[in-house]
Parts: C-alpha cells; structure tokens; sequence
C-alpha cells in the first residue's frame, strides 16, 4: 500500500513548503489505474482545482470536482479516478498535535466529550466565500518569486482550521477537531468500522488507535469477545455478501474491495463460511429473483 504523505514529502516533482509538521504542496498527479488504496499517517485537506476523484468507505462514496474540498482523516483510504486526465489538488497535511494545539489556544469553543461523535474518514468540506477564497490564496504562493516567510505560513494553517470551528457549516469536522484536544487511547469501534476493508496489519490498527499491539489485542478482545482476525474476516466477508447482492461486480473486483489479498482466498473463505462459492452464491439468488418474477 502506497504510503501517501511519504511518497508526496519524498518527490521533488511537487512544489511544497513545510513549517510546525504542516505540509503545503500542489499535487499534480494523474490517479495510475483505479482504484489505488493508500495510506496517509497524518490528516490532510485535499482542495481540488482540476480533473476529480471517487472516495469509497464501508459506509459511503464520495466525490470531489473542481472547486470542492474534503478533510481527510489519517489511515487508509481508497480512491477512484472519475475524470479523464490529471487529477491536481492542493494538499495540506496537519497532524492531530498541531489541530489540537490551535483548537485550545486559538479557538474559544467548548470542548465537551461527551457531546463528540464518531465520524467517517473522508469529511467533505461546505466552502463558503471565505473558505474558497482562502484555498485559491495559498494556490496563489506557488507563483511567487520566493516562498512565503515560515511565520506566515503557520498564521495561514491556523487561520484555516478557525475558519471551518467558527464558521458554522462544518459540524463533522469541527466534531473532529475536537477529538484531537484528548490525548491517548481512541475509541476502537469507529477506526475498527472505518478501515476494516484495508489489507492493513494488526499492529497498524493498533497505532491509529494509540495503542500497543498487545493492549489492542486485549482491548479489542474486551469489546467484541473476539479475536481481530476472526473479526475482520467476518466484517469482510459479510460486505463481500452484500456486494455480492447488491452490485454487478464481478468476483475478482469484490475480492480486491474487501481487502482480500487474492481472489482465491476470498472464494474459499467465502465457502467456508456461507457453504457455497461467491459465485454459486450470486447465481442463486438470480435464480430465486427470476422465480419471483415469474
């Protein structure tokens, strides 16, 4: 799997500036092959100016155009190629110290645990005035003769995340936001439900949840009476059923979107646990939706 911040930080070919382990740069890349799954170890606002992309969760698909703009959480994610030519955004990668510290020192909300919810990986943004005035500003510094002085770099990092708390269109990410400013374990249930599609390892779980590998076991265990393998092979499995039911894909494209490492492995661990074959399964149930027809 693509380490995306890595790959973005490492490539001289994307123009970028960095200041307070914030990232800026303007992506320019067409999206090779489709989907591509990667993974990104720090958050990241993904505003995009040309072409556009697909991104699907266990729980919903997203689409970002020209002129629309998403906060991406750390962890893995999947993307979809939906236009024809580049795909170039401008990407601001933040880590969840650096929102925290501008949530508690420069922003004047409350922050109640109890009222923060669990939210999806991929959050699209509602761009007012200001906020699509904001992005087309720092698209704007790749065009100076020199780069913008670090001071005002870091002022432009802050100024966006005050932008989306203050500015009251942004609920889920604010709702985010807020979960950076409490430090150590996260909830299991949602990183568990966000990323059980990925062919991720234990221990990758394990450090989005900030915990060892042996607490997470031992947490995990005390939260679902089971084991994380047996877990995520059944969660996957039943989506495959689903996909099966619902959708024309076909049994190798369900294979790579369940996070199976080959399509022969989803097959026998499909039989092993509905009795039938992915496709013996999907045959039968056109059988029976003919019979009702008929």
């Amino acid at each position: 799997m693509i380490h995306f911040y890595e790959f973005v930080e490492n490539n001289p070919l994307f123009r970028q500036f960095s200041v307070s382990d914030v990232l800026f740069t303007a992506y320019d890349c067409p999206i090779e092959g489709s989907p591509v799954d990667y993974w990104v170890n720090k958050n990241y606002f993904c505003y995009v100016f040309v072409g556009g992309g697909r991104w699907k969760t266990p729980n919903e698909e997203y689409v970002l155009k020209a002129g629309d703009a998403a906060f991406l959480k750390k962890g893995a994610h999947r993307v979809y190629k939906i236009l024809n030519g580049d795909f170039c955004a401008l990407l601001i990668f933040v880590p969840d110290e650096f929102i925290a510290s501008v949530m508690k020192n420069d922003c004047s909300i409350n922050i109640d645990t109890d009222k923060i919810q669990d939210t999806d990986s991929v959050i699209p943004l509602s761009l007012d005035q200001t906020l699509t005035d904001y992005f087309k500003t720092l698209l704007n510094y790749f065009s100076l003769s020199k780069p913008p002085s670090k001071s005002l770099l870091k002022i432009k990092f802050k100024e966006l995340i005050i932008n989306i708390v203050t500015g009251g269109l942004n609920s889920k990410a604010t709702n985010y936001f807020k979960e950076t400013c409490f430090d150590g374990k996260k909830s299991l249930k949602p990183i568990m439900e966000e990323h059980y599609l990925f062919n991720l390892k234990l221990k990758e779980f394990a450090k989005l949840s900030g915990r060892s590998l042996a607490t997470f076991n031992r947490d995990f265990l005390k939260l679902y009476k089971t084991t994380p393998g047996k877990w995520l092979k059944k969660k996957r499995l039943e989506y495959g059923r689903f996909l099966l039911e619902t959708t024309d894909l076909n049994i190798n494209e369900i294979a790579l979107d369940i996070g199976f490492e080959n399509t022969s492995h989803f097959i026998k661990s499909f039989k092993e646990y509905y009795n039938n074959p992915p496709l013996k399964f999907k045959n039968r149930l056109k059988e029976r939706e003919l019979l009702q027809q008929s």
